[in-house]
This record gives C-alpha cells, sequence and structure tokens, in this order.
C-alpha cells in the first residue's frame, strides 16, 4: 500500500525508490503498430465531415438562432461532454475527483455501511480498551479521601474531576491511534476494496509510534506555548498593576485560542499522512501544513461540521449518564461503582458509533487534499484499474 500513496518524491508506483517512468513510445514503436493514419488513411473510411455532413444533422445555429430538442444527439464524439459534467470513475465509496462536502459525508457513511466490522466494531474494540483504566483510575481517584468545602459549604471531590482529566487523557490517545487505523480502512474502501480488523492491524502496528510522537510534538508545543503565556501575565502581575495583568491575559488568552484553532487545522491531516505515506512525525506535521496551504477554510469549515454533528450527539447520549453519576454521589461526593461502570459503558457505545464518522472525514479530507494537488485521482485509478483487471 505505500507504493500507492507515497507523496511527490518518494518511492514510484512501480515499487523501486527514484524509478523514472519510461518514455513515450516514438512512431513506429507501438508493439509493432504503425503510427496514427492521416487524412484518407482510415481504413477506408473518410475524412471528418464538414458543416452539413453530421451523418443529416444540422450544422450549429447562428448567433441568436435557439437549437431544437434533439438537434444534435450526442456531443462529439471527440470532445465529449464538458468538463464539469464528465463522471467520474468511483470504483469505491467516493469518486475519483475532488471531493465535495456531500461526498466526504457520503463517503464516510458508505466506509462505515460498506465495513462495519473494521469500522463501528475496531471502534468498539478500542473504546473497551480505553475504558478499563479508564474505570479502575475513576473508582481509585473517587475513592480517595480528596474532598473539599467550598465557602458556601458545598462538597467537592476533587478525585472525581482529576479522574475525569485523565479519562480525557486516555481517550484523546486512543483517539489518535484509532484514527490512525481508521484511515487504513477508508483508504482500502476508496477503491472498493474491503479489510478485516486482523488486517487493518497489519497495516497500521508499525504507525503506532509515530502516531505517539506526533501527538506528543503537538502537546509539547501547545504546552510550550502556554508557558509562556502565562509567565508573561505572572511578570506583569508582579512589575505592575494586576489590572493590566489581566486585561493583556485576557488579549493573549484569546490570540492563543486562535492561534491553537488554526494551528489544529494545519496539522489535522498529519495522522493520514503517518499511516499512508509511512513518514516520521516531524515529516508528517510538514506534510499536513503544505497539503492544507490555501485550505485552511475549506478544512475548518468541514472538520467543524463533523464535530458539531459528533458533538451534538454524544451529549444528547451522555448527559442522561452524567446526571445518574452526580446523583449517586450525594452529599458525599463519590459516585457509586455501577453509576460509574454505568456511564462507562454509554461512553464506549457512543465513541464506537462517533469515532469512524469523524476519522473518516478526516481521512477523506486528506485524499482530497491530495486529488487536488498531486493529481492523486490519476494513481487511485490505475490501482482501480489493476483490481479490475485482476492484477496485485
Amino acid at each position: 500500500m505505500s507504493n500507492g500513496w507515497t507523496s511527490p518524491g518518494g518511492d514510484s508506483p512501480d515499487g523501486a525508490p527514484g524509478a523514472q517512468a519510461p518514455p513515450p513510445p516514438q512512431y513506429g514503436q507501438y508493439g509493432g503498430q504503425q503510427p496514427p493514419p492521416q487524412y484518407g488513411q482510415y481504413g477506408g473510411q473518410q475524412p471528418p465531415p464538414q458543416y452539413g455532413q453530421y451523418g443529416g444533422q444540422q450544422p450549429p445555429p447562428q448567433y441568436g438562432q435557439q437549437p431544437q430538442y434533439g438537434q444534435y444527439g450526442q456531443y462529439p464524439q471527440q470532445y465529449g461532454p464538458p468538463a464539469p459534467f464528465r463522471l467520474a470513475p468511483k470504483p469505491g465509496v467516493i469518486p475519483l475527483r475532488p471531493l465535495s462536502l456531500g461526498d466526504i459525508f457520503s463517503g464516510t457513511f458508505g466506509t462505515i455501511r460498506g465495513n462495519p466490522g473494521a469500522t463501528l466494531g475496531l471502534s468498539a474494540l478500542v473504546a473497551l480498551i480505553v475504558a478499563v483504566p479508564a474505570v479502575l483510575t475513576t473508582l481509585a481517584l473517587s475513592g480517595a479521601d480528596l474532598t473539599t468545602t467550598d465557602s458556601s459549604g458545598t462538597t467537592v471531590n476533587l478525585g472525581t474531576q482529576l479522574s475525569s482529566s485523565v479519562t480525557a487523557i486516555y481517550t484523546a490517545i486512543a483517539g489518535i491511534f484509532l484514527t490512525g487505523m481508521l484511515t487504513a480502512v477508508v483508504a482500502e474502501a476508496v477503491l472498493g476494496r474491503r479489510i478485516s480488523i486482523g488486517e487493518t492491524w497489519q497495516k497500521v502496528r508499525g504507525r503506532l509510534l509515530p502516531l505517539l510522537g506526533m501527538t506528543l510534538l503537538v502537546g509539547l508545543a501547545f504546552v510550550i506555548a502556554a508557558g509562556i503565556v502565562v509567565g508573561i501575565i505572572v511578570l506583569l502581575a508582579l512589575t505592575t498593576s494586576t489590572a493590566l495583568a489581566v486585561t493583556v491575559g485576557i488579549l493573549l488568552g484569546l490570540g492563543m485560542l486562535v492561534a491553537f484553532i488554526w494551528a489544529a487545522i494545519k496539522v489535522s491531516l498529519a495522522s493520514p499522512a503517518i499511516v499512508l505515506e509511512r513518514v516520521g512525525p516531524v515529516a508528517a506535521l510538514r506534510r499536513s501544513w503544505s497539503l492544507s496551504s490555501g485550505q485552511w477554510w475549506r478544512i475548518f469549515g468541514i472538520t467543524l461540521l463533523a464535530q458539531l454533528i459528533v458533538g451534538t450527539i454524544s451529549n444528547i447520549v451522555q448527559l442522561p449518564g452524567a446526571a445518574v453519576l452526580v446523583a449517586s454521589a450525594g452529599d458525599a461526593g463519590t459516585p457509586s461503582v455501577g453509576a460509574v461502570l454505568a456511564v462507562e459503558l454509554v461512553s464506549v457505545v457512543v465513541s464506537a458509533l462517533t469515532a469512524p464518522f469523524t476519522a473518516g472525514v478526516t481521512a477523506l479530507l486528506y485524499l482530497d487534499q491530495r486529488i487536488r494537488k498531486e493529481a492523486l485521482d490519476v494513481t487511485l485509478m490505475e490501482a482501480a484499474a489493476k483490481d479490475g483487471a485482476g492484477g496485485p
């Protein structure tokens, strides 16, 4: 799979690094065939007809004259219909051309519907694996004596809040790995192929460490940026007035939020690059930065819409579980074991249903950018043609 997905300058589709494509044949080298015939050499056929000779059809209308329905029949064979109306080949879940929003969403749903085992099943498996340490952490921290009472007399269990933060970290790391694995599933679905969970693991297991390294690099950059902002605010608070420190802090906080969103979109295509192009974390971040150049708003809009859909569904489904968790905590602030298990079970179900959608959208956004900027659709058409011909 790596050869078919590598970036320009990487491995050739033939599999040999740096292999050059053979030069086009010259006349007389078409496997023994003759050069294209000239006029009068069409195997006994006549040259192309002139106006008035279109098989009984009339010549094109003059300026201001409206053509009659059915007057021309088909488009001239040598030209075909205008480019916007040509049907792109669709060997799998998407047409092999620049994708629209509908193409991306329908392709994602098509991947899930056509291969539920490697999408929903894989997502559920990862969610269950994450749920085990998440439940143990929640029970351990919730049962610890970490309660405190605020000024209003309300008891607050800091262990519950800390366990939520730790669970969020587990979920984020698992989400990165799951996105990588589901990217491989989507890439096969684009060519009309289905793969099992085992085959997906074989393709992606060597990419897990690069995915983790990329996540750590992005997280480290965020921590450094946040530390610089906090340091500036503390320095202003110590050397100037508190009001100035607060004002600067608000402005820097808003600026950092905007910068974080901008950077997150710029590097959002790094995970598919790591899995499909077999590159390292730094190279993947550079690839994502390059692919998203000039397309930031489009990627942002589609990603935001997908996250809004997923977030709305998740909140609706998980809201009753959160209410049960709070109610079971009572005055002691410690939720019951049954409530924790119920909430985690609901979380597993929600993750299994929503994670394939977000991962599929990200993978298809990556493919869309490569089609637009690197003509990846040509390579995919060749791969699909080999599949149709029974090639390797």
